[in-house]
């Protein structure tokens, strides 16, 4: 009985880990076709060559699901970021791959400080600022 328990369940697993995988295909395959279809829109130069489309499968393939599952597609341009400096990593050698960009980022709320209370191991409060 034992034996027909572990049998069983294995396959349900492997029941539910094919689903899974299947589901994340069609995730992976929907974030890539925003992508490509947002840069395509965008008129980048790598857009036009030939097998891009090919070449940015490629790069979703070979990176696992929650990759595509991170993409920000609004920023698709990030995706050709990720790219290239993979690229790069791979002919660079012994040397790293970096890009460097400027990001502004803006204060959360009207500027005023937020207070937050948080207790010590004494069970003391104390308020602590945040500016």
């Amino acid at each position: 009985m034992a034996i027909e328990e572990d049998i069983e369940s294995s396959g349900s697993r492997a029941v539910q880990s094919s689903q899974a995988h299947g589901r994340q295909y069609r995730q992976k395959l929907e974030v890539y076709n925003e992508v490509l279809r947002r840069i395509q829109e965008s008129n980048y130069e790598e857009a036009d060559l030939p097998g891009f489309d090919d070449q940015l499968w490629l790069h979703f393939n070979r990176l696992p699901a929650r990759y595509a599952l991170d993409v920000n597609v609004e920023r698709a341009e990030d995706v050709l970021t990720h790219k290239r400096l993979l690229q790069l990593a791979e002919d660079a050698g012994s040397q790293p791959a970096l890009e460097v960009r400027l990001v502004q980022v803006y204060p959360v709320g009207n500027g005023n400080c937020i207070d937050s209370v948080h207790s010590d191991s004494s069970s003391e409060r104390r308020r602590t600022k945040f500016f």
